[in-house]
């Protein structure tokens, strides 16, 4: 008898257990050969952090192959440098795919990819009409041919009889589906529509599509709506809010207190709801004035060390490493990079006992020059204490090159290419050019971003310096 409760419970465990498996993506990238092919799980759709999962080098030919494990289906992001594919994975499932990637080969430097990533034309050839991807493009090609062709009157007119038509449509072309992940995506994101063009309130949305629903955490639709009804919750939520708010972050410092202060809000009875409407008010509220940092921070690190959902652990220590990246007093990322030359330069080494100034440039951007042609002053002036450095972020290393044959006597402080290294620039947040950086001589950041040398930087370095 022992023995069967003992095998029982075992076989009780191990049900119980969501098992990872793998995940294989391969193919062809034409015109990326030679390069890497990187992974990212963008499945945290609150702080839209992009989580590495795996990568590999693409051949001389072309091909690649990458594999890992998942035990869920999320929204991922394939990117060769700052190109990219949108698709959508799924546990136990093989991807062939080819794409087509010009600007990877491509020589034309003078775009910005920092802001702007290339969406590379990408086609998935064992695919079939039952296929997650397959369907989603195909319901985004009719949702954005309706919202184009009726445009003014959902959002002037409210016309409802419009909108439950195309809804009533597209349950009828997509019947055929059971794909769990695919049908919750379209009652979600057919919610958002009716959302957007106001043809019911945020009650009634909650009500229909959020109460006693489970939490849909990997699944975009019903993130989408999700962000739609509760973002600027603070503003847009009931006039107490805001208050609660402040209260809760600048007198109270206390996560417990602004779960208890939003439970007056009959809309935010369910406690899962409640503490992911309440992490989110506290990561988009950093940065205004109104609210204490500190306790911001420590409130989130409060839920990222003791909430129960794990979900929520890993949204707060998101929201705490966007916040906390580049602060003040942080370490500054390492990198190893070279001169024109082919000589290597570290952060650590440029850093022995000095700050150390970057400056991320593209030699075809003319503010950039710019404030380059002034760095030498500066040099002659602060020398001894500051180390300059200019970093090129020109696509092609050779362009790089020719700039410092010509212009070398020019410059009189050290000058790197960043060796297409996409890591660099998220490390330091460089999403334009030009991007200045102040770090100090123990390796931690002073300012990000920091004075451009047109403007006080002078005034900056002379404090820091002076009397050392």
């Amino acid at each position: 008898m022992i023995k069967r409760v003992y095998l029982l419970f075992v076989f009780l465990f191990i049900s119980g257990i969501v098992f990872s498996q793998q995940i294989t993506i391969k193919g062809t990238v034409m015109g990326g050969e030679g390069k890497e092919i990187v992974v990212y799980d963008c499945s945290d759709q609150i702080t839209l952090t992009q989580t590495k999962m795996a990568s590999g080098k693409i051949d001389t030919s072309g091909y690649f192959e990458v594999s890992f494990n998942a035990d869920y289906t999320f929204y991922a992001l394939l990117k060769v440098e700052f190109n990219q594919v949108p698709i959508y994975l799924e546990p136990d499932n093989v991807y062939n795919l080819l794409i087509t990637c010009p600007e990877c080969s491509s020589a034309n430097d003078k775009t910005n990819p920092y802001l702007e990533p290339k969406e590379l034309i990408t086609v998935i050839e064992n695919q079939d009409s039952t296929e997650l991807n397959y369907l989603i493009n195909k319901f985004n090609l009719l949702t954005d041919q309706f919202l184009f062709n009726h445009y003014i009157s959902l959002l002037k007119q409210r016309n409802k009889t419009k909108v439950d038509s195309f809804k009533t449509a597209i349950n009828k072309i997509f019947s055929y589906s059971q794909h769990d992940y695919f049908k919750n995506l379209l009652t979600y994101r057919l919610a958002s529509i009716e959302h957007y063009t106001r043809l019911n309130t945020s009650e009634g949305f909650i009500k229909n599509y959020i109460w006693n629903k489970p939490v849909l955490y990997n699944n975009t639709g019903y993130m989408e709506l999700f962000n739609g009804i509760f973002s600027f919750y603070a503003t847009n939520g009931p006039k107490y809010i805001k208050y609660d708010l402040a209260k809760s972050i600048n007198v109270e410092s206390s996560f417990p207190a602004l779960l208890d202060s939003l439970g007056k809000d009959s809309l935010l009875r369910n406690e899962v709801i409640r503490e992911m409407v309440a992490i989110k008010l506290l990561g988009e509220n950093y940065y205004s004035q109104l609210y204490n940092q500190t306790s911001i921070l420590k409130m989130l690190k409060y839920v990222q060390d003791s909430s129960k959902f794990e979900m929520h652990k890993k949204i707060a220590q998101n929201y705490i490493r966007h916040i906390t990246k580049l602060i003040s007093g942080s370490k500054a990322p390492a990198f190893k990079l070279k001169d024109y030359t082919g000589t290597y330069y570290s952060l650590n080494e440029l850093n022995q006992e000095k700050y150390v100034y970057l400056l991320f440039f593209t030699t075809w951007c003319v503010p950039c020059i710019s404030e380059m042609n002034l760095l030498g002053q500066l040099k002659e002036k602060f020398g001894t204490k500051v180390e300059f450095v200019a970093i090129s972020t020109d696509k092609e290393f050779m362009t790089f090159y020719y700039f410092m044959q010509k212009n070398e006597l020019l410059y009189n402080f050290t000058i790197l290419h960043w060796g297409n290294n996409a890591t660099l620039l998220d490390d330091y947040n460089v999403k334009t050019v030009p991007t200045y950086i102040l770090i100090d001589p123990e390796g931690k950041i002073v300012q990000a971003a920091a004075e451009p040398p047109s403007e006080q930087l002078d005034e900056l370095l002379y404090k820091l310096t002076k009397g050392k």
